[in-house]
Order: structure tokens, then C-alpha cells, then sequence
């Protein structure tokens, strides 16, 4: 066997048992940051498309931000199938005021909906999308909230956590997110590079590890797909981010394991 043989096989075993080691992890290698100290249940409605054109999907887009919601720990997410079912019973067609989104929070059950608007697609390369989005929340869904080890300094009595907002008093929505993803824009590239990056870390081809394919982010720009599956991650992210440093008084910084997006 020659050495060229030889190494390949070692990477082969050692692919192997990496893949293993990372069995644990609830989905993919870089899962998003929930503020939640146990289990909440979210949806995402259907995105209303005021992109001007009739290609941008509100479904497809939808489907893209719950399964990425999905990857942070302590959120549950209902099928946007379910959600669409419920808008229809509702005889609704789109989420467009705080009263629908309400209307729609309690006929779900759930702890917390997401809505938004595509504020402009354009699938061509360079491809473009924007979308803005915002979170409603259940009247007792922010009874327990993150504790952050910092803010106990504060508190009143050592070792007492700082109050909660109360139940009513929450103004809806309570966290927004906008922004505008232009993949010819040197920061987004740079972003959508990683983000490619990552999931290709998590690919089947055993060497991925050791060979980098750096063109393989391309592939996100030639698929308005998968640039939405891109948008879609930041936009959670960020959206996380948001109710994170909602719930705690001393606004928190990145992650040291998480990559700012």
C-alpha cells in the first residue's frame, strides 16, 4: 500500500470517528442560541410578499425560518402546515395587523409566532432578498425568563434573579428584525462563505474536513433556495439575539462559540 493509500485511509477512520463523536448534537454543528431556560413552542406564519414581484414564496420562506428555529435548543417549532390550517379556518388569508397576529397565536396555542414581510427578492446573480420580521408572544410567555449568572449582582436580595416583566404588559411585538441581503455585497459574501462553510462540515464526503472545496459557497448563490436557507439563518439568529437581550437587563455580547451574524 502506497503512503498516498495509507493517508487516505487515515482520514477515512478519522472521519468515521468525528462524525461519531458529533452524533450528540441536537442538529448540525453550529445550532442557534435560544434565551429560554426550558422548552417553548413557536410558529411561523406564511410571509406576505410585498417584494414586487410573484416570485418571492412566503410559504417556502416560512418553512425555511422555522426549521431553522428549530436548530436552538429549547424551541419547538409547529409545522407552517399546521399554522397554514389554522389561518384557513380563520378564513385569513395573511397575518397584516397585531389583532390578526393575536387572533392567530391563541387559536395555535402555541408560546410565541413569528411573522413577517419579504420586502424584496431577486433570485438572479448576484441574488438579492430582504425581509423583515417580528415576534408576538403569548399573555405568559415571558412569567420565566433567561437568567443570566451577571444580572444576579443586582438583584435585590443575593441570589434572587432580577422580576420578570409582567404578564399584560409585554408591548407586541416584542423583538423585530429587518435588513437587506445583497449577495454581491462583500460583508454578506463573507457571511453566506461560512455559513456554506459550516454545512459543508456537515456533508457526507469524509474528507471535507481536510479539503475544503472554498468555491463550494457558490452553489448558495446560483440557488435562490438555499440563499433563502442562508437569509433565513441570519434572520433567526439575529431575531434570537433580539429577545435575548430583551429578557436581560445587561445586554449580552456574542458568543465566543457562535459566530456573529
Amino acid at each position: 500500500m502506497t503512503s498516498e493509500k495509507v493517508m487516505l485511509t487515515l482520514a477515512l477512520v478519522l472521519a468515521g470517528f468525528l462524525a461519531g463523536c458529533g452524533s450528540g448534537q441536537k442538529r448540525g454543528a453550529d445550532p442557534l442560541v435560544s434565551p429560554y431556560p426550558e422548552t417553548r413552542v413557536w410558529a411561523v406564519a406564511p410571509l406576505r410578499n410585498e417584494s414586487g414581484t410573484l416570485h418571492a414564496d412566503g410559504v417556502r420562506i416560512a418553512e425555511h425560518l422555522a426549521r431553522q428555529l428549530e436548530n436552538a435548543f429549547h424551541i419547538d417549532v409547529l409545522p407552517v402546515n399546521r399554522t397554514l390550517s389554522a389561518m384557513e379556518a380563520m378564513q385569513i388569508r395573511d397575518i397584516t395587523t397585531p389583532a390578526d397576529a393575536r387572533k392567530l397565536l391563541a387559536t395555535l396555542g402555541c408560546d410565541a409566532l413569528v411573522i413577517g414581510t419579504v420586502t424584496s427578492y431577486d433570485p438572479y446573480d448576484p441574488p438579492k432578498l430582504g425581509m423583515a420580521i417580528e415576534l408576538y408572544t403569548s399573555q405568559h410567555y415571558d412569567q420565566t425568563v433567561a437568567i443570566n449568572p451577571r444580572n444576579l449582582t443586582s438583584a435585590a436580595t443575593p441570589g434572587d434573579p432580577p422580576p420578570p416583566p409582567q404578564p399584560g404588559r409585554v408591548k407586541q411585538p416584542v423583538s423585530t428584525v429587518s435588513a437587506f441581503f445583497d449577495s454581491a455585497d462583500p460583508e454578506v459574501r463573507r457571511k453566506l462563505q461560512r455559513y456554506a462553510s459550516d454545512r459543508r462540515k456537515d456533508k457526507d464526503d469524509p474528507l471535507a474536513f481536510i479539503r475544503p472545496d472554498d468555491e463550494s459557497w457558490h452553489v448558495y448563490r446560483i440557488s435562490m433556495d438555499l440563499y433563502s436557507e442562508f437569509v433565513a439563518y441570519v434572520m433567526s439568529w439575529r431575531l434570537l439575539r433580539a429577545e435575548t437581550n430583551r429578557l436581560t437587563p445587561v445586554p449580552v455580547t456574542a458568543s465566543t462559540t457562535q459566530p456573529e451574524y
